[in-house]
């Protein structure tokens, strides 16, 4: 982790307002490196997070037992941690009119439009970039609400201004996603 500043005290305030984002979130384990550039007088924010490789996506397999009945989806649960996803992903993909829950183990599904054996409840990778979104946005300035997203797979890189950005950032932006994605210093 490590935050730029000409203000060495406007550094060290940023790094702690990061780190305790960080763990607000549980996010210390998942991020391989960090690097934020801070520009006050230029009122310009970079941040560049690169992410550590996440856990295994969670299927309905992996989380219960279910069966075809007269059109019905069956499900049993068996790890009951993740019903509130697996609720929430059944009605996006049927509809709540279509998902029953008779009890806490057991959630009926009319007439389902998606195969059971490849259905995915929890994609860890798309929820831990929503999380480094949520970090990232918390420790930028308020009022900076122009930005620039640089984005990859492994990548999260914002640039911020509460101005038009000008081209010159562009290039330090590039320079800072190249050292974090090349180089150890930026690992926790």
């Amino acid at each position: 982790m490590y935050v730029e500043c000409y203000d060495e005290q406007g550094a060290q305030a940023y790094e702690k307002i990061l780190r305790y984002t960080l763990q607000d979130l549980k996010l210390a384990k998942a991020i391989n490196g960090i690097k934020i550039f801070i520009e006050p007088r230029d009122a310009v924010f970079i941040g560049v997070i690169r992410l550590a490789p996440p856990s295994a996506p969670i299927y309905l397999k992996d989380m219960a037992t279910y069966k075809m009945e007269d059109g019905i989806l069956k499900i049993k649960i068996d790890k009951e941690d993740y019903t509130p996803d697996l609720l929430r992903e059944l009605w996006k993909k049927e509809g709540r009119a279509n998902v029953a829950q008779p009890d806490r183990y057991r959630i009926e599904v009319k007439e389902p439009s998606f195969n059971p054996d490849d259905f995915l409840v929890i994609n860890p990778y798309k929820e831990l970039k929503r999380k480094v979104y949520d970090a990232i946005l918390r420790i930028v300035p308020e009022g900076f609400r122009i930005s620039h997203n640089r984005s990859e797979r492994d990548m999260v890189c914002l640039l911020c201004s509460d101005q038009i950005i000008d081209e010159s950032w562009y290039a330090k932006f590039d320079e800072i996603i190249e050292e974090v994605r090349n180089d150890v210093k930026f690992r926790k």
